[in-house]
């Protein structure tokens, strides 16, 4: 009998993967949610803090 190994979370390197870790997607949304589809030259400086705060405690 073959025993199949799985695959787990902590296993995956995310630095050579396509996707992100589940926490950081909802946060790269969030960031994303914030720009809105403006150019960078748009954004007033006194939003940028607010727009690149990750992971709110």
């Amino acid at each position: 009998m073959t025993a199949v190994k799985k695959k787990f979370t902590t296993e995956v390197d995310y630095n050579k993967s396509t996707k992100a870790c589940p926490a950081c997607a909802s946060e790269c949304e969030k960031i994303n949610k914030r720009v809105n589809n403006r150019k960078l030259s748009e954004i007033k400086t006194k939003e940028v803090p607010h727009i690149l705060k990750v992971f709110n405690f």
